[in-house]
């Protein structure tokens, strides 16, 4: 099934390639990966180029990186956990890519809806969901490891892949 926003839409995964080839310093970059097969048709656009800029940090032209991380972008909460946030109670997301700069949350991608919370993903580690523990899930507002887990199998699938655990703080509520 083609998701209409994510690379697995020709349109989306040529905007990715179309962005890599302008931003790139040096063409010969190009060919350090199979652009086309590393990067995984269920990403989005976004994902897709903080995943680039993550697992390439070196091979961008000047200010690429910066550029896109002060740019603000939009980051999916489900409703519960946009309160939690709200109540200081969330300092991290579990998500398949790594997250850094700014975000406004939304708590639908299909729906328009005037943000409220922008975040700072300021750090991210990669994560092992299997190996989480009540701890780290109560530091994403989830009450404990195995509730976590049955919600990474509901968005992600099983056996669940490799996680990032994106640290973030509240920069402006409106």
């Amino acid at each position: 099934m083609v998701k209409k926003n994510t690379l697995s839409n020709p349109l989306i995964k040529n905007r990715f390639m179309s962005w890599v080839e302008r931003n790139i310093s040096n063409p010969k970059y190009l060919t350090i990966c199979d652009w086309q097969a590393e990067f995984g048709n269920d990403l989005t656009f976004n994902e897709a180029i903080n995943m680039a800029l993550s697992k390439y940090p070196t091979i961008w032209k000047e200010n690429v990186i910066q550029n896109h991380y002060q740019k603000i972008k939009q980051i999916v909460f489900i409703k519960p956990l946009i309160e939690k946030i709200l109540n200081n109670e969330v300092q991290v997301s579990y998500r398949k890519t790594p997250k850094i700069g700014y975000y406004y949350v939304i708590d639908n991608r299909f729906k328009p809806c005037e943000p409220k919370i922008i975040l700072e993903f300021y750090k991210y580690e990669k994560v092992n969901p299997y190996k989480l523990t009540d701890d780290d899930a109560k530091l994403a507002g989830i009450d404990n490891a195995d509730e976590i887990r049955n919600l990474f199998r509901k968005w992600y699938g099983d056996p669940i892949p490799m996680l990032f655990r994106n640290w973030f703080k509240v920069v402006s509520i409106g």
